[in-house]
């Protein structure tokens, strides 16, 4: 017999069995023996968590999960469904134990409880510890100022006379005292405001810190920022030298510089050239003056120079 014609004998032998119902009876047989060892009753070590839920306002606990290991006598299928669906367990507070400022949860005495939470019997569940801890911050105070986050675009001519007003004016959070020492303010949530044209109010909520555990007294606040119709305006505006023992050795050319400003048509009446002060500072090295504007009056925004440098001359 040829070569070629041993080899087409295999493959014909090959084609003539029917590999899909052994592979099919394999992977059957398999099955069953998976659902007959699942079924069988194991002792085996779970990990159940606690979270502490309901928590008064007051109060922050520096831990409020608690992770306890348990021996649960029961089927493969019963261990695998706890183990992958049912080993977080919620705690409210009032179910805690409190001795001198510190609190507890009696594994011991709520064993029946915590098995009727996993549907078992309480003979199926050994638990190893005898309670759960959670320990309280001292908790402290702190007020903290509000730092908004909101961007406006005002319709053209439109400004704000003042910065946003809030209300409450500052968000009393409590918390570990190392924490709060390294508060100063917090931000509200980012909003934008389009095309704004007249006084706006609203509600706005905190932007919270998740990087640190503490409580919020408020989580919202209302806010109002005035916005009135502008006007623009300016002056020419004399330059006075930085040290005015140089009168005498220094010339500057221009004396003057005009200044631009915008401000609301209620206090454009209000405005004139001595409200603003310009100075001229001199440094040896350089051939010319940087012009710095010392002085303005409050009533007036988007402050400008028409200039930032002056000439000047050594008198001799």
């Amino acid at each position: 017999m040829s070569k070629y014609t041993q080899i087409k004998k295999i493959k014909t032998n090959f084609q003539k069995r029917n590999y899909k119902a052994f592979f099919f009876f394999l992977g059957f047989t398999l099955l069953i023996w998976i659902f007959v060892q699942m079924s069988k009753t194991y002792e085996h070590e779970v990990e159940l968590t606690f979270q502490l839920k309901e928590i008064p306002q007051h109060m922050v606990f520096e831990n409020k999960t608690k992770t306890v290991s348990v021996q649960v006598e029961q089927t493969g299928f019963k261990i695998l469904s706890i183990t992958l669906f049912n080993s977080t367990l919620d705690l409210n507070f009032d179910q805690l134990d409190s001795l001198d400022n510190a609190y507890t949860y009696s594994l011991e005495a709520n064993t029946s409880k915590i098995a009727q939470s996993l549907d078992l019997s309480e003979r199926a569940l050994e638990i190893k510890e005898e309670k759960l801890s959670f320990d309280p911050y001292k908790l402290s105070t702190k007020k903290l100022r509000i730092k908004p986050n909101i961007q406006v675009n005002f319709n053209k001519g439109y400004d704000s006379i003042a910065d946003f007003i809030f209300d409450p004016p500052f968000v009393e959070v409590s918390g570990n005292d190392s924490i709060l020492k390294t508060l100063e303010y917090i931000t509200t949530k980012e909003k934008i405001l389009k095309e704004v044209s007249d006084t706006i109010q609203g509600e706005i909520k905190i932007q919270k810190i998740d990087s640190v555990s503490i409580r919020y007294l408020v989580e919202t606040v209302n806010f109002t920022l005035p916005v009135v119709k502008f006007t623009g305006g300016s002056f020419e505006i004399p330059i006075h030298l930085e040290n005015d023992s140089l009168a005498n050795e220094l010339v500057i050319f221009p004396k003057t510089v005009k200044v631009n400003f915008t401000t609301s048509l209620s206090n454009y009446e209000r405005i004139d050239e001595s409200g603003f002060r310009v100075i001229a500072k001199y440094e040896p090295d350089e051939n010319f003056m940087f012009l710095d504007l010392v002085k303005q009056p409050k009533q007036v925004k988007s402050v400008s120079l028409e200039n930032y440098k002056v000439d000047y001359l050594i008198k001799k």
